[in-house]
């Protein structure tokens, strides 16, 4: 990993919003995932120096939170809800189809890199199951037989950059990550 100036500048702009710096770690620790899509032991070593912890404390927080991963994971990262009401709406069987039409298999990244696909837990959407986020927008009520239309979707969201910002640090304060239109298909 290159942590360049400008990433160590912005951690620094991170940890100042908080009266302790180890209060900033779960935000520096988005923003990291976000420039890397994982975290190696360079990663896990410069935020502990950043925030004056042992990489011990930075690694038990990477393994205890599953927003966070240390390998690498596709650009495009599918998380299909497998509780519930996700469950009972078709999410599992969603998923399964979404993993072979990808030729992938669940848990794991496409060769060409480009999609992760995983089961997740809660979105905390259950009222609107089945529930699938890719990257940071959340899609309602996916269904099996739409699984096809589902990948043109994302693909084509994709392809003109509005699958979901660069960086959630981008935006204007106050503007929410996630968007939840209500899949159509």
């Amino acid at each position: 990993m290159n942590i360049t100036s400008e990433i160590e500048k912005k951690c620094q702009e991170i940890i100042a919003q908080y009266p302790k710096k180890k209060s900033a770690a779960m935000i520096m620790m988005h923003y990291i995932q976000e420039q890397f899509g994982y975290f190696d032991d360079e990663a896990i070593r410069f935020v502990a120096r950043q925030l004056e912890v042992e990489p011990i404390e930075v690694y038990g927080m990477l393994t205890f939170y599953p927003m966070y991963s240390d390998k690498p994971r596709g650009r495009v990262h599918i998380k299909v809800c497998r509780t519930l009401s996700c469950a009972l709406a078709g999410s599992v069987e969603f998923g399964k189809e979404l993993a072979e039409k990808l030729n992938c298999k669940m848990g794991e990244t496409t060769s060409d890199g480009v999609y992760t696909i995983e089961f997740v837990e809660c979105l905390g959407n259950c009222a609107k199951a089945a529930n699938v986020q890719v990257n940071d927008k959340l899609f309602e009520g996916v269904r099996r037989e739409d699984v096809e239309k589902f990948i043109e979707k994302i693909n084509v969201l994709d392809a003109d950059g509005s699958l979901a910002p660069k960086s959630a640090f981008d935006k204007p304060q106050g503007e929410g990550d996630i968007q939840s239109p209500a899949y159509k298909g």
